[in-house]
């Protein structure tokens, strides 16, 4: 081949390559049927049809006896029919009677066979692809016995391709049928799932304190206080005494309130608690509530209003059950609960609830501040006069609050509302700087000590001791867990620590 004819071959190789791959693309779209048949999709078979919903039996619901599931891999169990109500069977021939719509579901669906669809008037003829949808061996059967002795068998396989549709079989003829969602749900049903349960009577407004005990610790008491704004005060009782963190308490008391138990499990005894981990819990929480009443809003949407007598909670955490899941016991019954929901328990640390912002009482009003350095003392004292109108009664704002007039002094001089409350706002934001590696009763002389009282009643005491160059030993109401930053206190003062009047020799 001459250089030019090798030229003009180079010119067409692009040309030829496309024609070789529309030739090849062509190929696969006139064999993709027979691709189709000889490798079916693993899981479902995908077809394109218009359904035609029907009823192709009907058996009396009246002489039903029982209902006997069987999930692929798992035990059987079986449903008694107790005057239209079925119950669960346990392993000691007991009955536990279940939700009564789900009951009517499983009698519909075991009584009554409706299909959505007939793929095969004989199934032998797509026997090839019955392992394809689910039904060799089939994921869920059923087996309905009746008072005559007669018995009829219900197999579901996987979900039809882009349908909502799962392959159905039943024992009445040879037909491959699709069953509608409804049906495979019913059935899909667990033991666990049908057994009932009674949630724990958690109500957060009258928890009053959380035990939290994880194996060989100290245990976590911490008492908690809601107030008519649902505002959340918390304060540690063990291992220190300790105020805590405001979003700390809310967010334990949201733990305790968000608390569900799911599927009830097998009756307890020595296997099943060694089973579960009962014996070796991860966490025993005890919720102390005290008595009062409270409201509940019906599903209909009516107020009630009931009242709960003192009372305690108590929740065993055993082993997990896979990563979503683990074991709880209550009341002497065993369940399966939501991994994500007690988490807040499992990882419970008390360094973790000790407030950080320790001059910040929440939403208590602050009437007293007192603030003793080695520059001096400073006393504020806040005082709040209702406002009387002229007709004798007290002065409302447009939202209903009393209107107060407020008068505060520093050492006996006044001092403007607004530099009290922009004080105020710091000494809230005044942070620790960090966590000391234990807790510890500081002895000797503080650097500074500061005490707060509130309206409510409530005290607190600070105290500042030396530690290093940068940072000192911070001591709330005696205990120190956490150190704070040697400027701390001046910034927080601001204009107030000119103030301070000096003490006398």
């Amino acid at each position: 081949m001459s250089r030019s004819d090798k030229t003009g071959f180079r010119r067409y190789l692009p040309l030829l390559a496309l024609v070789l791959v529309l030739a090849l693309a062509a190929a696969f779209v006139w064999l993709l049927p027979a691709i189709k048949k000889t490798f079916p999709a693993t899981s479902t078979i995908a077809q394109t049809y218009a359904p035609t919903y029907k009823t192709i039996a009907e058996l009396d619901p009246e002489t039903l006896e029982t209902v006997t599931v069987t999930h692929l891999g798992e035990d059987p169990y079986t449903l008694v029919n107790q005057d239209g109500i079925l119950s669960l069977q346990s392993e000691d021939g007991s009955l536990e009677p279940i939700n009564t719509t789900v009951s009517d579901n499983f009698i519909k669906y075991a009584t009554t066979i409706y299909v959505e669809d007939t793929l095969a008037e004989d199934a032998a003829d797509l026997a090839d692809q019955l392992s394809a949808m689910g039904l060799i061996p089939p994921q869920i059967t059923a087996t309905a016995v009746f008072a005559d002795g007669s018995k009829v068998t219900i197999l579901l396989g996987s979900t039809m391709l882009d349908t909502t549709y799962h392959y159905y079989m039943w024992s009445g003829d040879n037909g491959l049928y699709l069953c509608n969602t409804g049906v495979y749900e019913t059935f899909e049903n667990t033991a666990d799932m049908l057994r009932s349960i009674t949630q724990p009577p958690i109500i957060a407004s009258l928890v009053e304190s959380v035990n939290i005990e994880h194996a060989g610790e100290t245990p976590i008491v911490c008492s908690l206080e809601t107030d008519e704004d649902d505002a959340v005060q918390g304060t540690l009782q063990s291992p220190y005494a300790y105020p805590m963190q405001a979003q700390a308490a809310k967010a334990l008391l949201s733990a305790v309130d968000s608390f569900r138990l799911g599927a009830r499990l097998r009756p307890m005894t020595d296997e099943t608690r060694s089973l579960y981990g009962f014996d070796t819990p991860e966490a025993v929480v005890t919720i102390n509530q005290r008595g009062g009443q409270f409201s509940q809003v019906s599903d209909s949407g009516a107020l009630s209003y009931f009242t709960l007598e003192p009372s305690s909670v108590t929740l065993t955490l055993g082993n997990a059950d896979g990563e979503f899941f683990r074991y709880c016991e209550y009341e002497g019954n065993s369940y399966r609960v939501s991994a994500f929901l007690v988490n807040a328990f499992l990882t419970a640390d008390a360094a973790d609830y000790a407030a950080t912002n320790p001059a910040d009482l929440g939403a208590d009003t602050l009437t007293g501040i007192t603030v003793q350095t080695g520059d001096g003392t400073l006393e504020i004292r806040a005082s709040y006069v209702e406002n009387v109108l002229p007709n004798n009664e007290l002065e409302y704002d447009e939202y209903g609050n009393i209107v107060y007039t407020t008068e505060v002094t520093a050492n006996g001089e006044p001092v403007t509302v607004e530099a009290f409350e922009e004080l105020v706002a710091r000494l809230q934001q005044m942070s620790v700087s960090g966590t000391l590696d234990s807790e510890t009763a500081p002895v000797g002389t503080p650097l500074w000590r500061m005490a707060l009282e509130t309206a409510q009643g409530e005290n607190r005491r600070l105290a500042a001791y030396p530690m290093d160059a940068f940072n000192d030993v911070l001591a709330v109401d005696g205990v120190a867990v956490h150190y704070i930053s040697k400027e701390a206190l001046e910034i927080a003062l601001g204009e107030f620590s000119a103030l301070l009047t000096p003490v006398s020799p």
